[in-house]
């Protein structure tokens, strides 16, 4: 049904699990410092289904510790064993900035999956109500330190956000 009535998206996300995402975002950063979450979910080609998530410091108690999102590998392995036991795939990441959706130096030098294809999102002023998908920024990983930037009018496109 989903691909039916949206085949055009790359990324989807049900509303539920969306609200539940930024409520963890929030909570999480406290509206004082990042927070972050791998998009857990299924592929089908290009298209990419949200369908849970793993808040960063879930994976690894000490990642926000710094007020900035820092993930040391080693724990990692709870993520994979965690898409292994639910049958998922990391589709896409999220994290929180405390001003605009642009992509800081040290995002654009080490994405979170360093695998092209790799979709990143940044949500503006730690999550805070309106939250508009506009507003939202949506980066493609390239390789090689490269990123693609999904231009804000192409968003409504290419995040849908529902069923």
């Amino acid at each position: 049904m989903h691909r039916l009535l949206a085949p055009q998206h790359e990324l989807s996300c049900p509303l539920h699990v969306w609200l539940r995402l930024l409520i963890g975002l929030r909570r999480r950063g406290g509206f004082v410092r990042e927070s972050g979450a791998f998009l857990l979910g299924t592929e089908d080609g290009p298209r990419r289904r949200i369908t849970g998530f793993a808040l960063y410091d879930d994976i690894d108690p000490h990642a926000l510790d710094g007020g900035i999102v820092r993930l040391d590998g080693r724990h990692f392995g709870k993520l994979w064993d965690m898409c292994a036991a639910k049958g998922l795939t990391v589709v896409a990441d999220v994290h929180t900035h405390p001003g605009g959706p642009g992509q800081s130096g040290s995002d654009k030098a080490n994405p979170i999956i360093a695998r092209a294809g790799h979709i990143a999102l940044i949500i503006p002023d730690f999550a805070s109500w309106p939250i508009r998908r506009r507003s939202i920024g949506i980066y493609r990983y390239l390789g090689a330190a490269r990123w693609e930037t999904i231009p804000s009018g192409l968003h409504t496109r290419f995040f849908h956000l529902g069923f």
